[in-house]
């Protein structure tokens, strides 16, 4: 037996919960690919799978298993990758997708630092905060903030972005700047909704283990970072945004931070790449850039 064969093998049945459905995306017969579990279950001494007539899930060893035996053939598949490609230059065209915070404020403002660096590849970036199917889109790989969809993407963690709640100055004086959460009750507040849930973001707070959740008045919603920045910067309500998007206007006095003794919930950022067998040179190359250029720059932003 082929212990990194029957690894992959497990990990296609249970990504794609049919012995059936492995077998044509690995190439193999479907009795091929049931021998690998059985002789891998039998190498490992416990059962990976729960088998019936209409479906294949794994028992709860089988999950553990999966999570590791993933990870292991990630980095075999990169090692190889790696190899393969030697010396020679990177070629290709990327396709990225990322907040539009996190893309008009760091990357079209770093980009050429790699194209420079790998004159082979392009790069189409685009720059929005609702949720992408990656591979539907095309997508190469995408950042992402929130809880992760059950949908089998590989996942590389960045950290958790902090945030802070605000108000311009010109809000403040027609409002009054509150010194509790219960003063903000008679607050408007500029409404983002969330790409990941389509729903309206909570304005949450905590402090010493209490949590709240503040329901205010929003007549300006958006789906959109920049314009909850910009309608907060024109005084339309209260606000919460990234620490690294407010932090410059906090410094110029053209927003507020309010409520300081409290804290905004962060949100954790990951990396987001379609699972695939062999991920190209190309790709790798980026995300370590950009996850070392998102540490560099938002590493005093986050938890």
């Amino acid at each position: 037996m082929d212990r990194f064969e029957a690894m992959r093998a497990f990990v296609q049945v249970v990504e794609s919960g049919s012995f059936t459905k492995a077998a044509q995306q690995l190439g193999l017969h479907k009795a091929s690919v049931s021998q690998q579990l059985l002789q891998l279950e039998d190498k490992l001494g416990t059962r990976l799978l729960t088998r019936t007539t209409r479906k294949v899930t794994p028992t709860p060893e089988g999950l553990l298993f999966h999570e590791r035996a993933r990870a292991i053939l990630q980095q075999l598949d990169d090692a190889e990758t790696t190899l393969r490609q030697g010396s020679r230059a990177l070629q290709g065209h990327l396709r990225v997708d990322v907040p539009v915070a996190v893309g008009r404020l760091l990357f079209a403002q770093e980009i050429r630092g790699f194209l420079d660096s790998h004159p082979g590849i392009s790069v189409e970036l685009s720059c929005t905060d609702r949720l992408v199917d990656l591979v539907a889109a095309g997508v190469d790989c995408a950042l992402r903030g929130g809880e992760l969809p059950d949908s089998g993407l590989v996942a590389r963690p960045v950290g958790a972005l902090r945030f802070v709640l605000c108000a311009a100055p010109r809000h403040l004086e027609r409002h009054g700047q509150p010194q509790t959460p219960e003063a903000l009750a008679g607050h408007p507040q500029v409404g983002f909704v969330a790409g990941s849930t389509g729903l309206l973001r909570p304005l949450r707070l905590q402090r010493d283990g209490q949590a709240l959740e503040l329901e205010l008045p929003a007549r300006f919603v958006t789906t959109d970072s920049a314009a909850a920045l910009a309608a907060a910067l024109d005084g339309l309500g209260v606000v919460q945004l990234a620490e690294f998007v407010a932090a410059p206007y906090l410094d110029s006095g053209a927003l507020v931070r309010l409520l300081p003794g409290w804290r905004c919930p962060s949100l954790a950022m990951h990396w987001l790449t379609p699972t695939a067998r062999r991920r190209p040179a190309r790709v790798q190359a980026f995300i370590d850039w950009a996850h070392a250029l998102l540490l560099r720059r938002l590493g005093p932003h986050l938890d």
